[in-house]
């Protein structure tokens, strides 16, 4: 799947990509976006790429610009809640009264900080909700920060409260909110 787009004089593509391609990219840009925030853990931060086991069975989706990705992002599918990314840092029975699985998750969302503010977390946003509903999903489950709480409830996801922080970025406070998909 690719879409192609104008922001000025400049074309992006927006594509999804099949495993385990331009991975190692993504992981790389992972890293260059956040190294430098607020409440990271610099050492974590120090390594070339952020890539991690649920990488290898996620849906991945990246903007380019020349060929060069600018902004990535990646979904994941869970039977249970136990396998979403993160599920031991908020209470499981808080959701149980929204409905059950199967589940998606919305994780590793980045944009290249040169290229924000262009609405990019939001076309990534909508390609993974639109695919996580046409594949089953009854439920999508997203951890954001708090710069990205209206655009979600925006996309209709619920605000349900914090989560433990992660080790990776121990002093960034990150959120928990769901979406129900009606099928």
């Amino acid at each position: 799947m690719e879409t192609r787009f104008e922001i000025g004089n400049s074309e992006f593509l927006l594509t999804k990509l099949d495993y385990p391609e331009r991975l190692d990219e993504m992981g790389a840009l992972r890293v260059l976006a956040w190294k430098d925030e607020q409440g990271i853990s610099h050492d974590f931060f120090s390594h070339k790429s952020w890539l991690d086991e649920d990488d290898l069975r996620a849906h991945h989706w990246v903007i380019s610009h020349n060929k060069v990705i600018v902004a990535a992002a990646r979904l994941s599918f869970h039977k249970e809640y136990s396998s979403v990314p993160h599920a031991d840092l908020f209470d499981e029975s808080l959701i149980a009264k929204y409905g059950t699985g199967p589940y998606a998750s919305l994780n590793r969302l980045v944009v290249a900080p040169e290229y924000r503010g262009k609405g990019f977390s939001t076309l990534l946003d909508e390609a993974r909700i639109n695919y996580a509903a046409t594949n089953g999903a009854k439920m999508i489950i997203a951890q954001p920060v708090a710069s990205r709480i209206k655009s979600l409830e925006e996309l209709g996801f619920l605000y349900l409260g914090k989560i433990k922080p992660l080790y990776q970025m121990p002093e960034r406070q990150i959120y928990f909110m769901i979406k129900e998909i009606s099928n």
